[in-house]
């Protein structure tokens, strides 16, 4: 018979178990990293749903959450469409093409073409949450953000 720390380390080894999530991201980025010429799009998944999207820029990668605003259209092309936390308000259209994404808003003014940022870098470990090519990326933002 177990006694009562047993039982407790056994619902507790259980309760990781069932609160582990399942967490991936997908990183798309333009420009040099560390300079201000960088810009990131991260795409966040968890438990197989689409969680959020983050945007980084800058040398000292500062970064914000945008606001998810659902399949969209433009040019047609489709996509998502995104939004900045106010006071900004800008509205952002990300649309793929090829491997690659197409990053615009609706005058053109705003215009980028971001490509798969490896996180797996050579004599590192591995990130085991990444997209482990730019294949796997874009099924995954397909499956996830523009549908």
């Amino acid at each position: 018979m177990a006694s009562g720390k047993e039982i407790a380390l056994l619902l507790a080894i259980a309760c990781v178990g069932i609160v582990r999530q399942d967490v991936k991201v997908v990183t798309y980025s333009t420009g040099k990293a560390d300079t201000e010429t960088y810009e990131s799009l991260s795409f966040w998944i968890k438990d197989n749903q689409r969680a959020y999207i983050r945007y980084s820029h800058g040398s000292k990668v500062e970064d914000e959450e945008l606001s998810w605003l659902g399949r969209d259209s433009l040019q047609g092309q489709t996509g998502c469409k995104v939004r900045f936390p106010a006071p900004d308000t800008l509205s952002l259209y990300i649309l793929p093409k090829g491997y690659e994404l197409k990053v615009m808003d609706r005058s053109g003014k705003y215009l980028r073409s971001y490509t798969w940022e490896n996180e797996n870098k050579p004599g590192q470990e591995g990130c085991s949450i990444c997209a482990q090519d730019e294949k796997e990326a874009m099924g995954m933002l397909q499956k996830y953000f523009f549908r």
